[in-house]
């Protein structure tokens, strides 16, 4: 009788601990910047989310950034997608993963020899994609930097526009949208070109884009590759894409994140296969680009310990382990020559930057300072190759080389804002 109570009471027990770990976690998701032609259905993330991390998503859309922010703020929503170039400081969230870019988009229902943005925005009827705030602050430093003067651009909705290519006057479609959007491929059909922001074989080379993307690290170069519009474009387009990531509270379970980013990550060719848009989806990026920091459950993602694939084989590789005990006297002084090599690898870099930092205290005027943000890219370049070589070691010594560049790279930036600031306030 004790034998089968014992046996009862186990099987509950099992049971309980089942339930537990098929619980499902209901969570809201809020986001930004989904306009009606740019939709990406969200099923795909919702599915594999539910499927592989018992979270149900609860999602709803709105254009304005900063009722997004807020509702996520005061814990009405537990995540938020959101464009990679929030200027609102919020100590409070934080970047739990990089999801889709989208594409600065502008096609012509002409053929056009423009080289110029400026002068094509300008003699044509431009139809914008509708805008968040964020989109618009993208604009405006686009305006910027590529010598836009927004007022004499004659503008319209893109509800008004008209996809006939005949037409006597220059059309011009703009915005920022995924690259599979149906509106761009209903243009192209309709024989609108693509317009391209410079010559993509001087891409690598300094180009205008590359120097937009130098200011705004928050958006990146990207070719657009031909014929991908059914024979459309016939050559490469080069254009800018920035990123929407996902963002949450300090305070949503690291457990959640985690189980999110370990879903997402591990399960990103299901995702493509559920839908193609998501063939964008690239994990491999810069957290010192995204606009919060990331999320301590996706860092514990990042940073977790696998068991090393020797521990399953101890008792075959043992004799290996003893041989190589016996060997490691031998190449013990190898190994100390090669540290300290990296050593004053690592070293050299250092006085790299200390010499720009040097000639940034000297510097004066716009293009001066450019040249040595350029110039201090390529080191950091160069030491990311030598890293990837293994000629460095990414230990502590390495971390010091990033958070200097950083701090450098900062200074450079704000001392270019004041100058240009200062030459503005002068034309005025």
């Amino acid at each position: 009788m004790n034998k089968f109570k014992y046996t009862f009471v186990i099987f509950f027990v099992m049971i309980a601990l089942f339930s537990c770990s098929k619980e499902k976690r209901s969570l809201k998701l809020l986001k930004v910047s989904e306009h009606s032609s740019s939709k990406v259905n969200d099923s795909a993330l919702r599915n594999i989310l539910n499927e592989e991390a018992g979270i149900i998503l609860q999602t709803e859309n709105t254009i304005d950034e900063d009722f997004a922010l807020e509702q996520l703020k005061e814990g009405k929503v537990d995540l938020v997608i959101i464009p990679n170039n929030i200027t609102n400081i919020e100590s409070n969230f934080r970047t739990v993963i990089p999801l889709l870019p989208r594409f600065l988009m502008i096609l012509t229902n002409q053929p056009t020899d423009y080289k110029n943005l400026n002068e094509l925005l300008n003699d044509g009827i431009v139809y914008f994609e509708d805008q968040s705030r964020l989109d618009s602050l993208f604009f405006k430093n686009l305006y910027y930097n590529f010598n836009i003067d927004e007022r004499k651009i004659r503008s319209k909705s893109f509800d008004e526009i008209e996809f006939e290519k005949e037409s006597d006057s220059l059309k011009v479609y703009v915005g920022l949208t995924h690259l599979n959007n149906p509106l761009i491929k209903n243009l192209t059909y309709h024989g609108w070109s693509l317009f391209s922001l410079g010559n993509v074989d001087n891409y690598g080379k300094g180009s205008k884009v590359e120097g937009f993307t130098l200011m705004n690290m928050s958006v990146y170069p990207f070719v657009i590759p031909m014929h991908i519009y059914k024979g459309k474009p016939e050559k490469s387009i080069l254009t800018i894409a920035i990123k929407d990531i996902l963002i949450a509270r300090t305070d949503l379970s690291n457990q959640i994140v985690y189980d999110i980013v370990e879903a997402l990550t591990e399960h990103r060719s299901r995702i493509i296969q559920l839908d193609n848009n998501f063939n964008l989806l690239d994990f491999d990026y810069d957290k010192h680009v995204l606009s919060f920091p990331i999320h301590d459950g996706t860092r514990h993602y990042i940073d977790k310990n696998k068991p090393p694939l020797w521990s399953k084989y101890v008792k075959m590789i043992w004799p290996l382990i003893s041989i190589s005990a016996v060997l490691f006297g031998i190449f013990a002084s190898f190994r100390n020559k090669y540290k300290r090599r990296k050593k004053q690898n690592i070293e050299m870099y250092y006085n790299s930057l200390l010499d720009i930092r040097s000639k940034s205290e000297e510097a004066i005027g716009v293009d001066n300072l450019v040249d040595i943000l350029k110039e201090l890219k390529a080191v950091r370049a160069e030491a990311m190759k030598s890293l990837a070589n293994k000629k460095l070691d990414s230990g502590e010594s390495f971390n010091i080389f990033l958070a200097l560049y950083n701090d450098t790279k900062t200074d450079l930036i704000e001392n270019l804002k004041e100058i240009r600031l200062k030459i503005q306030e002068n034309i005025a």
